[in-house]
C-alpha cells in the first residue's frame, strides 16, 4: 500500500508541471480586471499572459525547508507532553520543574520554528502546496500565553 502511494505522489510531482495552465489577464467592457485560464474571443487580442513562475519553490528552497521540517521535528520530539496541573506563573507562561523554559516559550519557539519552515513556500499567490509535506502547522500560542517580553 505504502508503495502505490509512493508512486503515485512521485507521477504526480513528475507530471505536475505539464498540466499548469497558462493564466491570462484582461480588462472587460465595465472595467473590470479578469484573470483566467480561458480568454473569451473579445479579448483574445488584448489579454496578457500572466507570469507565474514566482508561485514555483526552487530546489534550493525546497532543501533549506527540508532541513528545517527536520530541526522543527527534533524540537517536537524533545518537548515534553503538557501536564494538566502545571501551575501558572504572572507572565502568562506555566511553570517546568527543573527547566529554565515555560511551556508558553516552548510553544513559541515550535510556533516560530514552524513559521520558519513555511516561510519559503509562500508565494504572491498563496501558500504553495509542497508546504504541507515538509513543515507542520503550529498554532500561534498568544491567545492561550499572551504577546510574549523580548
Amino acid at each position: 500500500m505504502t508503495i502505490r502511494i509512493a508512486f503515485l505522489f512521485l507521477c504526480t510531482l513528475l507530471f505536475s508541471d505539464a498540466y499548469a495552465a497558462e493564466i491570462y489577464q484582461w480588462v472587460d467592457e465595465n472595467g473590470r480586471t479578469q484573470v483566467s485560464d480561458i480568454v473569451p474571443a473579445q479579448y483574445k487580442n488584448v489579454a496578457r499572459k500572466v507570469d507565474t513562475s514566482a508561485s514555483k519553490v526552487s530546489e534550493r528552497q525546497r532543501q533549506e525547508a527540508l532541513e528545517r521540517a527536520a530541526k522543527e521535528r527534533q524540537l517536537a520530539e524533545r518537548l515534553p507532553a503538557k501536564d494538566v496541573a502545571q501551575p501558572v506563573v504572572p507572565d502568562g507562561g506555566e511553570a517546568q520543574a527543573g527547566s529554565g523554559e515555560s511551556e508558553c516559550e516552548k510553544k513559541l519557539r515550535a510556533y516560530r520554528a514552524s513559521q520558519e519552515c513555511f516561510a519559503p513556500f509562500i508565494t504572491q499567490f498563496g501558500m504553495h502546496g509542497d508546504a504541507e509535506k515538509y513543515c507542520t502547522a503550529v498554532p500561534d500560542p498568544t491567545p492561550e500565553c499572551g504577546i510574549p517580553r523580548e
